[in-house]
């Protein structure tokens, strides 16, 4: 549930930051100029929304890698205290 709440995040901000700043930048012109397109009205709009979900699902991608490293390190971590606590006794 973490990860759809992190692609929702990125999806609004870079989607907002791209209709508020429209640059072309890539991956969106890149599809628009690829999809040869006659949507001039429209064109940064979908542009927006094209890096809105390419960046969403980058950011969400890399959150998850990290959440599962950061659990495999705790439950490693703990499974080491409980094999020290039990060699004390």
């Amino acid at each position: 549930m973490k990860g759809a709440y992190i692609f929702a995040v990125f999806f609004l901000i870079f989607t907002s930051a791209m209709l508020l700043i429209p640059l072309p930048m890539f991956p969106g012109n890149t599809v628009l100029a690829l999809a040869n397109a006659s949507l001039s009205e429209y064109a940064s709009f979908f542009s927006a929304l094209i890096n809105g979900i390419v960046y969403g699902l980058v950011a969400w991608a890399i959150s998850m890698v990290m959440m599962q490293r950061i659990e495999n390190a705790s439950s490693k971590d703990a499974q080491k205290n409980r094999n020290e606590k039990r060699s004390a006794r």
